[in-house]
């Protein structure tokens, strides 16, 4: 009945662009997921309920979360190059940053559950991931065994074969070209590699947090857009605040070069032998599932989120900020 009532308000008062056609060359999940549209925002609003202890307003979201759940059925998703796959995100990264990072070393690329034979890949750990999910990455170490060879088959064909967020309507997932890989280890001694991850919001990076241990004593500290630490609990526990890099400065640049297109984008970035190394580009981080531990910080990122989908819509409004993008950035 909740959500019976948010869509009737939304549909009555024409929020959101319910109304209206998607920006060309863009969907929606109101465009894409027809008949189950409502039986997916009940099961959305469901989680979201059962992981906050409360009920989203879809009628005049506040929050980062509210906002992020709202974006899974309105917001617009560009239909040549999804920001979320893996292995295409580069295509977002204007020219002007293109030359501040590097991307990992990816020998194979693979669209069949195969792997390379033990003389084409150099001995030594590796990650062998999928583009086109998350959580689908596994650290794995070359030469392979015969037995582990075909595990890891079994892994690359179940990973082929099932769409990831189906369950928590992230529908563009299911738009993405399919692909195996192996990636280089960025880590030391079996350790994950910090993760930096940028939260840009209208071209502004709001703050970031930087994820250590991730396969081990998770802690995830958080930090303004200077670099300043924040006393405050975004997804997992905080901790001590680590030391900024010298060319921070840097990794600004480059977060807010990629997220002018986008009115929110989380950028992720590691540090590799002194270079900087892009990750993925997050367009809902955690599926809207996972609660902002913090509220304040919730609706301080909520606050920073102004989007051009969101709210009275005009015709033929903007898609984000892919207004600003020039064709001839994306390669």
């Amino acid at each position: 009945a909740y959500v019976k009532a948010q869509l009737s308000a939304i549909r009555l008062n024409g929020l959101h662009g319910i109304h209206l056609s998607p920006p060309s060359g863009f969907l929606r999940g109101i465009d894409v997921l027809g008949e189950p549209l409502f039986n997916q925002i009940v099961l959305s609003c469901r989680q979201y309920c059962k992981t906050h202890d409360r009920l989203p307003d879809l009628v005049s979201p506040r929050t980062f979360t509210e906002k992020q759940l709202l974006f899974k059925f309105f917001g617009p998703v560009a239909q040549q190059y999804c920001p979320s796959d893996k292995l295409r995100s580069v295509a977002f990264a204007p020219r002007s940053v293109c030359g501040l990072f590097q991307i990992p070393n990816r020998p194979f690329i693979m669209d069949a559950p195969t792997l390379p034979d033990n003389g084409a890949v150099p001995p030594g750990p590796w990650f062998f991931k999928s583009n086109h999910g998350s959580g689908t990455n596994q650290r794995i170490f070359y030469p392979l065994s015969s037995d582990d060879r075909a595990t890891l088959q079994e892994t690359a064909r179940d990973w082929l074969t099932k769409t990831h967020g189906q369950k928590m309507s992230l529908w563009w997932y299911g738009m993405m070209p399919r692909n195996v890989y192996l990636e280089q280890d960025l880590g030391n001694l079996n350790r994950d590699a910090p993760d930096w991850k940028f939260f840009v919001f209208n071209g502004k990076v709001e703050i970031f947090q930087v994820d250590v241990d991730r396969s081990g004593d998770h802690v995830q500290t958080i930090y303004d857009r200077n670099g300043k630490f924040l006393n405050t609990t975004l997804y997992y526990k905080s901790g001590p605040p680590v030391p900024m890099p010298d060319d921070l400065d840097v990794m600004i640049r480059i977060a807010e070069g990629i997220g002018r297109n986008f009115d929110f984008i989380r950028v992720d970035m590691f540090r590799h032998d002194g270079a900087i190394i892009l990750g993925e580009i997050g367009l809902v981080p955690n599926g809207a599932s996972s609660s902002v531990k913090d509220f304040a910080l919730d609706l301080r990122l909520g606050l920073a989120w102004r989007a051009p989908w969101m709210g009275k819509v005009l015709p033929g409004y903007p898609a984000g900020h892919y207004g600003r993008l020039e064709l001839s950035d994306i390669e």
